[in-house]
C-alpha cells in the first residue's frame, strides 16, 4: 500500500471526507477544519523566489492545517512557515495556516500524532459534542467536553477514546486518549 492510500485510510478512520485526492496532495474535511497532506518529493527542497506562488501552489488560501509528509520534513515546513511570515509581513496577507511535519519512516504515528495536535488547535471547528468535563487544572472551573472519538491508534497499538476538553475561562485546551 502506497503512501497516499494510507493517509487515505487514517483520515477516513479518523471521521475525515475526502475532497480531492492528487499525486501529491489529499484535501480532506472535518466538519469545519479543512485540512491538505502534502506529500513532498524525495529530496525535495522547495524554492519559490515569489512566497506568493508558494500559496497558490499549495492552495493554502482555503485550508486550516497543511501536513508535510516527507523525509525530511521539518526543514520543508520551516521553509513553509518562513514563506507564510513573508506572506503576512510583505504583502499584508494573512494566512492563517498551521504546518505539521510527518516523517515517511514514522508515517502512522507522526500522522496521528499531527492529527491529535491539529484536532486540538482547531477545537471550535471539529466540536462534535458540548458536555460538561472534568475540572480546570489551572482555575478550577468546570471545563467543557468539545471533541470525543474512538479510533484505533498505531502508536498504542489498541483502541482508544479521545477527548479534547477547553476551559472557556483561562483557555487551558486538553487533549486526553484513553486506552480501551
Amino acid at each position: 500500500m502506497g503512501i497516499i492510500e494510507k493517509i487515505i485510510e487514517e483520515l477516513r478512520r479518523r471521521g475525515f471526507r475526502i475532497r480531492a485526492v492528487r499525486d501529491d496532495s489529499i484535501k480532506a474535511d472535518l466538519n469545519r477544519l479543512r485540512v491538505k497532506v502534502w506529500i513532498a518529493p524525495n529530496n525535495y527542497l522547495p524554492w519559490w523566489l515569489n512566497p506568493l506562488d508558494m500559496v497558490e501552489e499549495l492552495e493554502l488560501h482555503d485550508i486550516d492545517a497543511l501536513f508535510v509528509v516527507s523525509e525530511r520534513p521539518y526543514i520543508i515546513s520551516d521553509y513553509v512557515l518562513n514563506n507564510v511570515s513573508r506572506v503576512r509581513y510583505l504583502f499584508n496577507k494573512e494566512l492563517n495556516i498551521k504546518v505539521y511535519s510527518i516523517n515517511t519512516n514514522r508515517l502512522e504515528e507522526d500522522l496521528e500524532d499531527a492529527l491529535n495536535l491539529a484536532l486540538t488547535n482547531y477545537y471550535n471547528k471539529v466540536k462534535n459534542v458540548s458536555l460538561m468535563g472534568s475540572p480546570c487544572p489551572s482555575c478550577g472551573s468546570p471545563m467543557r467536553l468539545v471533541y470525543s472519538s474512538r479510533y484505533f491508534s498505531y502508536r498504542w497499538r489498541s483502541w482508544v477514546n479521545e477527548y479534547v476538553e477547553v476551559c472557556e475561562r483561562c483557555r487551558v485546551y486538553i487533549h486526553r486518549i484513553e486506552l480501551r
